[in-house]
C-alpha cells in the first residue's frame, strides 16, 4: 500500500472532549477536514472498534485516526530535480531554496518551481502528493521552506504560523552602517500604486507589519543583519529595510540600483524555530549561508580592510 494515507493517535486525557466529534474539533479539526474524515474515506477507530462521530470516548481510550486519501491537484506538475531536504517526517517537508527559483507556479511564468520538484520528489517516495506550502520565499530570496504533508497539518502550522511557536530568522546584507545597531521597525506595508507587484510603506491603508533587526557583522560600506518576522508580508524585509534607509545588496527593484557584486538580493532563511504541532517536538532547522553570499561576505570584508 502506498503510503497516502496519515494515522493519527492520540489517548483521550480526563479534560479533553469525550464525544468524536468535539474532541477533534479540540484539537483543531476544520470543519472541511471533518467533512473529509466522514464523506472521503477516513476513518476513526477507539480501542481498535471502529466508530462514528456521536460516539462517546472515557479517560485512557485509545483513538486512532485515519486520514482520508487526498486527490493531488493536476494544476501543479511534477518536475524532476534535486532539492535539499533539511528536516523531513511523515507531517512536514522542510526544504533549502536554492536563489532564482519560485516557490510556486504563477500564470505568467512556466518551468521549475519548488513546488513543482517537492511534488516529483513525495512521487518517487510514495507519499501523498499534494502540495501544501506552509511558508514561500521569493524567487531570489534562498532558504528554508516549509511544506505540510496533509491538510491536517497545514491547518495546524497555519495556525502557529505567526506566533512564538514558528519564528523565522534570516540573514541579509545591506547598505549602509544600520543605527541603532538593534530594533524594532514596526510600519504598515501596502501595494504599490504605480506597481502592482511591489510594496511600499502605506500609513493609510497597509497592514500592520512589524521586523526585529539585530546588527551581526558592520564593514566599510555595509552591514550584515539578522531579522525576525513577527508578520508575514510581501517584501516585507526588502520594504523595511528600503524603509529605514538601508536596503538590500543586490535587490534593484527597492535599492533602484544594479550592484555587480550580486546578482540578486543577498536575502536568506537561515533558521526556524519550530514547536511540531503534533509531536510537540522543539526544531531548530537551519540552512547555511548560500555561495554567493559567503562570496559577498569575503568582498565586504575585504573593501573594510583596504
Amino acid at each position: 500500500m502506498t503510503k497516502t494515507n496519515r494515522f493519527l493517535k492520540f489517548t483521550i486525557g480526563k479534560d479533553d472532549k469525550k464525544k468524536i466529534r468535539k474532541f477533534l474539533v479540540q484539537h483543531k479539526f476544520s470543519s472541511s477536514q471533518l467533512h473529509n474524515l466522514k464523506n472521503k474515506g477516513g476513518l476513526i477507530f477507539v480501542n481498535h472498534k471502529q466508530r462514528h462521530f456521536d460516539y462517546a470516548m472515557k479517560t485512557g481510550d485509545q483513538m486512532l485516526v485515519v486520514l482520508n486519501t487526498e486527490e493531488p491537484s493536476d494544476l501543479i506538475a511534477p518536475m524532476k530535480g534535486a532539492i535539499d531536504v533539511i528536516f523531513e517526517d511523515e507531517y512536514l517537508l522542510v526544504v533549502n531554496k536554492p536563489p532564482g527559483i519560485a516557490s510556486l507556479p504563477a500564470k505568467a511564468r512556466d518551468g521549475k518551481t519548488m513546488a513543482n520538484l517537492v511534488k516529483n520528489y513525495l512521487l518517487e517516495h510514495n507519499e501523498n502528493s499534494s502540495i501544501h506550502l506552509v511558508t514561500r520565499l521569493d524567487r531570489n530570496t534562498s532558504g528554508l521552506m516549509v511544506f505540510a504533508k496533509t491538510s491536517y497539518a497545514h491547518s495546524l502550522l497555519d495556525q502557529i504560523l505567526h506566533t512564538e511557536d514558528f519564528q523565522k530568522f534570516y540573514l541579509a546584507m545591506v547598505y549602509g552602517q544600520v543605527e541603532p545597531k538593534s530594533g524594532l521597525i514596526d510600519l504598515p506595508i501596502g501595494i504599490d500604486p504605480m506597481a502592482f507587484y511591489m510594496r511600499n510603506i502605506d500609513h493609510q491603508k497597509g497592514k500592520p507589519s512589524r521586523t526585529i533587526y539585530e546588527t551581526i557583522e558592520t564593514f566599510k560600506n555595509a552591514s550584515l543583519l539578522k531579522l525576525k518576522l513577527l508578520t508575514g508580508r510581501t517584501h516585507q524585509i526588502r520594504v523595511h529595510l528600503t524603509a529605514i534607509g538601508h536596503p538590500i545588496i543586490g535587490d534593484d527593484m527597492y535599492s533602484k540600483k544594479i550592484d555587480p557584486r550580486m546578482k540578486r538580493q543577498a536575502l536568506h532563511c537561515f533558521r526556524l524555530n519550530i514547536v511540531h504541532p503534533v509531536t510537540k517536538e522543539l526544531l531548530n532547522l537551519e540552512a547555511p549561508l548560500p555561495p554567493d553570499m559567503v562570496l559577498l561576505k569575503s568582498v565586504l570584508r575585504g573593501e573594510s580592510n583596504g
